[in-house]
């Protein structure tokens, strides 16, 4: 993307949802406040509020806020033939942590319509700032759903990844400069990214003319009882460097892991967490501006960008706007300490 400065900035995805429009941040079914026509204006209008709240804290590459959606990839499954969101079965979750009724895959996976598209039209008439528009990840989407018809999860990710790949196509063919895919079932179940998870990504990438990125979450503290970090990007980044991907989304605030671990993504550009959202407590910015200058030692300028580590969702409203003032204002400490040792 082009006229962006050193080091941009960027969310990740989710911003706090406003109180009236619904019940708690994470909006499983019955906890939007309003319905039908009311529902879909209150979503417009909470999506203007986290533009706006982007742009005054100086955010160079905006999103959504993912306003509309009740989780990160059941909005997507909605769209989808061949997925029954009504009629839930059991699946074991998280390699067998617990398990959740999930929907069902009842027939081939196929795109009906365009929610995210239209959602980047709409955002695109009200900005002229980069957009990074957000997708459940094939793998992630597998995991989340109970396969009743391909019996295989390996062409069941590819079938995901199809139907990805078109609303990509979409996106791209709209003017969206930015993509990326959420997966944080790879912290989980990395063996599965091993046999089947990088083939999917690049299938639902394949061909698009957008600035591809992947986002590797680990979960809320918000929704768990004891987070877990059994596996580190260690584990993963092998597999993740052999994707044709151009960036990856990485926390590493909250797990305070070592910044010489980006050293095992050799070409890929870094969205590096820097903002904690497992907490309301605003970072300084030369808190923003340590995690920033440890990366740099590792990469070069022109591969890192600055984020928060995962959507701001959970996060109170004040918080989340904060929390990206501080981003921002880190991020210039940096870019101010780059210009200077350049003069």
């Amino acid at each position: 993307m082009v006229g962006l400065p050193l080091i941009p900035t960027t969310v990740v995805g989710s911003m706090p949802k406003p109180s009236w429009l619904a019940a708690n941040w994470y909006s499983v079914v019955g906890s939007w406040k309003l319905q039908g026509e009311a529902l879909a204006e209150a979503q417009d209008d909470a999506t203007l509020v986290a533009l706006r709240d982007q742009e005054a804290a100086g955010i160079d590459i905006v999103c959504d806020g993912e306003q509309r959606r009740g989780t990160h990839y059941s909005y997507f499954l909605h769209q989808l033939d061949g997925v029954d969101t009504e009629r839930l079965a059991p699946k074991a979750m998280r390699a067998g942590k617990f398990t959740q009724d999930v929907p069902r895959v009842v027939g081939p996976i196929r795109l009906r319509t365009h929610r995210t598209l239209d959602d980047y039209r709409f955002l695109r008439r009200h900005t002229s700032r980069p957009i990074k528009a957000t997708l459940p990840g094939p793998s992630t989407l597998v995991d989340g759903t109970a396969d009743e018809h391909y019996g295989d999860e390996r062409a069941l990710a590819l079938a995901y990844a199809t139907a990805l790949n078109e609303e990509i196509r979409g996106l791209a063919a709209a003017g969206c400069e930015m993509v990326q895919l959420d997966e944080p079932v790879f912290t989980r179940i990395p063996w599965k990214l091993a046999d089947w998870g990088v083939e999917a990504l690049d299938r639902a990438f394949d061909g698009t003319a957008v600035t591809s990125c992947v986002h590797i979450c680990y979960g809320y503290r918000a929704r768990l009882r004891e987070k877990e970090w059994t596996y580190g990007y260690e584990e993963i980044f092998p597999h993740l460097a052999r994707a044709r991907v151009a960036q990856y989304s990485l926390e590493v605030a909250e797990p305070r892991f070592d910044a010489a671990v980006l050293a095992k993504l050799p070409g890929k550009m870094v969205q590096l967490g820097v903002i904690d959202v497992g907490t309301d407590e605003v970072e300084t910015p030369e808190t923003v501006a340590a995690r920033l200058q440890a990366a740099l030692a590792i990469l070069p300028v022109d591969r890192l960008l600055a984020a928060p580590d995962c959507g701001m969702a959970a996060r109170s409203r004040e918080a989340a706007r904060l929390k990206l003032h501080a981003l921002v204002l880190g991020t210039q400490i940096v870019r101010r300490e780059l210009a200077g040792r350049a003069c």
